[in-house]
């Protein structure tokens, strides 16, 4: 029962665009994807998808419909990039909670599929867990938002004389800063993960990781599709990548999707 309900999630219709950023054959593009995908034509609601995500446009739909393709034609690391992107655009979204489903959905086949896997390779650090499911806009009103509020009590405490009253007030004060100083510790952590760590997702089923640059280096260890990997090093068309779980190799840089 299980799998039936995950596989209806991703047989499902694809999504309208809903992004102003689209234009006009631009659209046209992605409604040709959209139309492929439900005639179960999925490389070429891939091929269409691609397109339009090769003008640089970011579209959480666009993303999702691309993974959803993806999906279909048995290619687990694209489809899993896909969803990854989508969740960028924005994590906090209400479609958010359908890319997510679909993910989990594609990380299980992937579980099925790989017979060796890395211990301690999937699991992200956990401040990475707790700042992922928001987006940077989400966390900074929330943060100005606490921040003002923190403004507003302490110029109320200037206007209330002693008694309960103050006394209550300062415990929702002190409260308070606690609350906003984790609001801004989540904001700090996502702008530190957006901007500073550079992150990937393998998209071969299976990939070689080589001790150095070049094919000719020995293989280190070998990671399956859609493993997060964290990008350390460039050099040329190799990029060097870094597990979870601590372990270091090179990879050709077409073998990752960036995120």
């Amino acid at each position: 029962m299980k799998t039936f309900l995950l596989m209806l999630a991703l047989v499902g219709t694809a999504r309208a665009s809903s992004d102003a950023l689209l234009g006009a054959s631009q659209d046209a593009t992605f409604q040709r994807g959209n139309e492929a995908y439900l005639k179960g034509d999925y490389r070429a609601a891939v091929l269409s998808y691609e397109q339009v995500a090769a003008l640089g446009l970011s579209s959480e739909d666009l993303y999702y419909n691309l993974g959803n393709a993806y999906y279909k034609e048995g290619a687990l690391g694209p489809a899993i990039y896909n969803y990854e992107r989508a969740l960028d655009v924005d994590p906090s979204s209400a479609g958010a909670d359908d890319v997510r489903y679909n993910l989990d959905a594609a990380r299980e086949a992937v579980k099925r599929r790989s017979e060796d896997r890395l211990i301690g390779a999937e699991v992200a650090p956990f401040w990475v867990r707790v700042v992922s499911p928001y987006s940077t806009s989400f966390l900074s009103w929330m943060f100005l938002g606490l921040y003002v509020g923190l403004f507003a009590l302490l110029l109320t405490l200037r206007f209330v004389g002693p008694g309960f009253l103050r006394v209550s007030l300062w415990v929702v004060f002190a409260f308070w800063i606690a609350v906003t100083g984790v609001s801004g510790g989540l904001l700090a952590g996502r702008v530190y993960l957006s901007t500073r760590v550079e992150r990937a997702v393998v998209l071969p089923d299976a990939l070689a990781v080589h001790e150095g640059p070049d094919a000719n280096y020995q293989t280190a260890f070998t990671v399956h599709a859609g493993l997060l990997v964290r990008i350390t090093e460039h050099d040329q068309d190799w990029v060097r990548i870094r597990l979870q779980n601590g372990l270091e190799g090179w990879v050709q840089a077409a073998s990752v999707g960036r995120l």
